[in-house]
């Protein structure tokens, strides 16, 4: 059968007073206070002075204020070149602000005209109502129509209101499948451009809103129409079933949902849909309902209960997680009685329910829950008491150390004692590595003794032990500390310059290069250069050092 094109048949107007709609429903609580500048009498002065002009959108009307000086600009607008004062509150507001309307007392956002440049100088706002009809179709059943309006109002810079009222998205139901039709295009950049009539195309991606505001509608509407059958009265309430489209999508191709909302399981509907639709796994198309055996027509073995279980469900009024944890228990083999079980699942959370099926004997699961409701628990918390328990040789088949008075308490003396001891290897640990390290500088320095040298009032010595290093480093003001594996294990040479009069005081620190006869650096305090004192004592004794390293060299030759 070939596409019906609706996009002439559809009203291009709303049948009902949607503004005033939305109105009531409080969709535009947001108000504004603009304001301009303006002169004014002052009798005392017997002149004009300076002030504002301010006009609420909420009351529309107008009053004047005293005119102060900008001291910076708002996060919400570029700046504003003055502000005012509320007398009411005895607060100075710019353009970007809050605060309160001193004639009618509503919360409104302040904005200088200069601000207002969205959408041809006017401030908008905008909101959906959704509208539920019937399209006669010559020779054809009468279509369910559903019409999304998109109400905008504009305030312009005089503070004035109006409201204009555009074609935004429409849904048509078929015999067979569901149509839509835009009154919108999406641009590349983000925004959205309004045609003001129905377009309907071929090729886009379904995806399912939640309606805003839908306007009241009796269920004699969809009376001899193609949603007839859907109990789309029965799915859509006063505070839930916003997803209307996806309800119907769904019901075009499972038609076996209406018997689940027959039996008085409309909310489940509603939640699995409204969970599907905003997880961050849906790209659009119909709701799948995973949860639903669709193979069956009967409502309590399309969720997978008995007839007594599914009794047990309404008058107990289960949610989803109700519903998911009798089930997760039920077919993993433990048995649950019922209603009194289900009151106690419902104290546990999902995550621990399946965690304790799957890592808890399977006889003591019951007695795991109640015992994790009385303490106030989680699952995690025993598992891990009980694991540290193991690893430090507890009996754990005694009742009070596998089931402790209070589980926090043990589960956390069990951590302190686990932090204590591994302060304790951490300080075995230092400790020994620090002995090593000692002993490694010590055979250094002996290994080095031949570099030490005095003349001309100064000395140099090999390093001796890891703490002088640190103390070099902090009177000095330098990093010589970081060098301490190094020099310990060959890689580099630290030596100490000091003063002949001062032998321990900190005065230059020297790196040399024990195969090349270099010297990499010699700094003093706060890395400064060399005085022309150490430089001609290191002159001095690097001759000396490759003398001897020559006479040794020529030795061993």
């Amino acid at each position: 059968m070939e596409q019906i094109n609706y996009e002439k048949l559809i009203p291009q107007k709303p049948a009902t007073d949607v503004v005033a709609y939305a109105l009531e429903k409080g969709a535009f609580q947001k108000s504004y206070l603009v304001y301009r500048s303006d002169r004014v009498y002052e009798p005392l002065e017997d002149q004009r002075i300076d002030a504002v002009l301010v006009t609420c959108s909420a009351c529309g009307r107008e009053f004047h204020a005293e005119k102060i000086p900008a001291k910076g600009c708002s996060c919400s607008y570029s700046p504003a070149p003055f502000g005012w004062r509320n007398g009411q509150l005895a607060k100075s507001v710019i353009s970007g602000d809050k605060t309160l309307c001193p004639l009618c007392g509503a919360e409104a956002n302040v904005v200088h005209i200069g601000n207002i440049r969205t959408y041809g100088g006017e401030l908008v706002d905008d909101a959906w109502v959704t509208e539920l009809s019937r399209l006669p179709v010559e020779g054809l059943t009468d279509r369910l129509v559903l019409t999304d309006w998109c109400i905008r109002r504009c305030i312009n810079k005089q503070g004035a209101t109006r409201y204009e009222i555009w074609p935004y998205t429409a849904w048509v139901v078929e015999e067979k499948k569901v149509v839509r039709l835009m009154g919108y295009l999406k641009n590349i950049g983000g925004r959205i451009s309004l045609f003001g009539e129905w377009r309907q195309r071929k090729t886009f991606v379904d995806v399912y809103g939640s309606a805003q505001l839908i306007a009241p509608w009796d269920k004699s509407l969809l009376e001899g129409t193609t949603a007839e059958n859907s109990k789309l009265n029965l799915y859509q309430t006063e505070k839930n079933g916003r997803q209307l489209v996806a309800y119907l999508s769904l019901w075009r191709r499972r038609p076996a949902v209406e018997n689940l909302l027959v039996q008085g399981c409309g909310s489940l509907v509603r939640t699995w849909i409204r969970s599907e639709m905003s997880s961050g796994y849906y790209n659009g198309g119909i709701p799948k309902l995973e949860k639903v055996n669709w193979k069956e027509k009967r409502p309590a073995q399309m969720l997978g209960l008995t007839k007594e279980e599914f009794r047990q469900m309404k008058q107990g009024h289960w949610n989803t997680e109700d519903l998911a944890k009798y089930r997760l228990v039920r077919d993993s083999g433990v048995p649950v009685r019922l209603p009194q079980d289900m009151e106690l699942l419902r104290k546990v959370k999902d995550y621990d329910c399946s965690r304790i099926l799957e890592e808890a004997p399977k006889p003591d699961f019951w007695r795991t829950v109640r015992y994790l409701v009385k303490q106030k628990e989680h699952w995690s918390t025993l598992r891990d008491y009980r694991n540290m328990a193991a690893a430090d040789g507890w009996d754990l088949t005694d009742n009070l150390v596998r089931w402790p008075r209070d589980l926090t308490a043990a589960h956390n003396r069990q951590i302190e004692e686990r932090r204590a001891l591994q302060d304790r290897e951490e300080a075995e640990r230092r400790e020994r590595k620090k002995a090593e390290r000692a002993g490694l500088f010590a055979k250094r320095a002996a290994e080095l003794e031949w570099l030490s040298f005095e003349t001309g009032g100064l000395l140099i010595r090999p390093c001796v032990d890891e703490d002088a290093l640190i103390q070099e480093g902090r009177e000095l003001h330098h990093c010589v500390a970081s060098y301490a594996k190094r020099h310990a294990e060959g890689q580099t040479v630290i030596l100490f310059i000091r003063q002949t009069e001062a032998p321990d005081k900190p005065f230059f620190t020297l790196e040399f290069d024990e195969r090349s006869l270099q010297v990499l650096q010699n700094r003093g305090k706060r890395n400064c250069e060399r005085t022309p004192e150490v430089t001609a004592f290191e002159k001095a004794w690097l001759e000396r050092v490759r003398k001897i390293k020559m006479k040794g060299r020529i030795r061993v030759a």
